[in-house]
């Protein structure tokens, strides 16, 4: 077997055309983008608008913050409308932190099948890889594994 090794050919990985390349870049912003995207919209349309603009000098805020915000809206960094908005969103509220347990189970269940997926993919292409360069090993090409 040493005598074959000698003679065998330098490894070459695959090569992936430039098709499959741009493929996947395709691929991967456009997932990128929906999720960008997606969270975006989602969360710009749950918003409902606070109500009412209330004066700054009724903000449950401090007399810092007041001054602070006083001084974002006379140098027109923001207006009373988005402060009065991102301070009503900032108060605590019994509803503020819903946990959905179905939703974070469902989620952990996904989670833990693509971590399965990528850890079977992952292993097989990795004996795909030792099988390549080094040849098959011993024993039929299985070490007594199950994949």
């Amino acid at each position: 077997m040493t005598a074959d090794a000698g003679r065998r050919a330098a490894y070459e990985p695959p090569k992936q055309s430039v098709r499959g390349q741009l493929l996947d870049a395709f691929v991967v912003l456009a997932l990128i983008f929906v999720t960008l995207f997606g969270t975006t919209y989602l969360i710009e349309s749950e918003d409902t608008g606070a109500g009412a603009v209330r004066p700054l000098a009724e903000l449950p805020i401090t007399p810092g913050e007041r001054v602070q915000y006083q001084k974002m809206i006379d140098t027109g960094v923001a207006d009373l409308e988005t402060i009065s908005a991102g301070v009503e969103a900032n108060q605590a509220g019994a509803d503020k932190y819903d946990i959905d347990v179905l939703a974070l189970l469902g989620t952990a269940v996904l989670l833990a099948l693509y971590l399965g997926f990528v850890y079977r993919v992952s292993f097989r292409e990795y004996r795909e890889v030792v099988e390549e360069k080094f040849g098959p090993s011993d024993g039929d090409g299985e070490s007594g594994r199950q994949s």
